[in-house]
């Protein structure tokens, strides 16, 4: 019963990712309109979730501990990746990026809300702001180095704080820390404002599943390496994952089931689907390596995620 309850809390996500393949098979969505929906995500959609998350519930200092330790697991295993090219049975050298972050932004807060519930992603934003911040200054550059096209850390810099997705999270906790958002829910026309931004926070899940249903695209050569991969990356972070649990959020936060299984649903997706888009000069064998791996894994998750939710159990 308790499998069947837990399936039946993806089950929609699934059926949702199902309606975005036959969308890519039938021709009735088209990729510029696709690329459309992926910047509304980004740029209005999840920074609402992101924003009403991080207004409605206090960060603590535990909270900043629980980052700081998957931004530093994140570093040692985008270092560790250099010696893990036999067992992944492949010498590309983007294998290491591939070990390391993760897809939250168009993935991970889709399959989280939609099992657990908006009320809870603050916890699943608390496990995203370490790996969030090491995409952005340590991943991206590595990528990009791969390619010959390093950028300045003035550049980097500048790119974080002027996504609105950090945006959004850093003007979710000025408001808490404000202690304002009683009076502004009090009064009609403030309280509309967040009324349209929860409106809009409630479309992120569907329209996430839509697009990666759309864009999960396996190419049949060279599935060997990409297996392989996808399986050291699972054994690196379940591993991480249960010893993270165990010796740090269970002590900081007795109790707290949910946050430990949002540890475990972020370290269960697939690396970030922003990698290709830095991979500048690489090889057509690097390529296919990269966007099998990323699929695959995607597919991976969608089984992964739903042991994680008959394990740490759904809301």
């Amino acid at each position: 019963m308790l499998v069947l309850d837990a399936f039946s809390k993806v089950l929609p996500v699934l059926l949702l990712f199902a309606l975005g393949a036959f969308f890519r098979r039938t021709g009735f969505l088209q990729p510029a309109t696709i690329q459309d929906i992926k910047q509304l995500i980004v740029t209005v959609t999840l920074p609402a979730v992101l924003f009403l998350a991080f207004a409605a519930v206090t960060l603590e200092p535990g909270h900043l501990v629980i980052a700081t330790a998957v931004f530093a697991a994140c570093t040692v295993v985008l270092l560790a990746g250099r010696l893990l090219h036999r067992a992944a049975g492949t010498p590309s050298g983007y294998l290491p990026p591939l070990l390391t972050g993760f897809e939250a932004g168009m993935m991970g807060y889709a399959i989280f809300t939609a099992v657990y519930g908006a009320e809870h992603v603050f916890n699943f934003a608390v496990v995203d702001l370490g790996q969030v911040v090491f995409v952005f200054f340590i991943l991206v550059p590595f990528v990009q180095r791969l390619g010959s096209g390093a950028t300045s850390l003035r550049q980097t810099v500048r790119s974080f704080f002027a996504t609105p997705v950090i945006l959004s999270i850093f003007g979710g906790i000025l408001v808490n820390r404000l202690g304002v958002m009683p009076v502004l829910t009090t009064f009609p026309l403030t309280n509309a404002i967040f009324d349209t931004l929860g409106l809009l926070g409630a479309v992120t899940t569907p329209l996430i599943a839509l697009v990666i249903g759309y864009e999960v695209n396996l190419q049949r050569h060279g599935l060997a390496a990409p297996v392989r991969t996808i399986g050291v990356r699972l054994a690196i972070w379940v591993g991480i994952g249960l010893l993270l649990n165990a010796l740090v959020v269970s002590r900081l936060f007795p109790g707290e089931r949910v946050l430990q299984a949002a540890v475990m649903t972020m370290f269960v997706l697939p690396p970030p689907f922003v990698i290709p888009l830095f991979m500048r000069n690489a090889t057509p064998d690097d390529q296919r390596y990269v966007v099998n791996t990323l699929s695959l894994a995607t597919l991976v998750t969608l089984i992964a995620f739903t042991v994680v939710s008959v394990i740490y159990g759904a809301v």
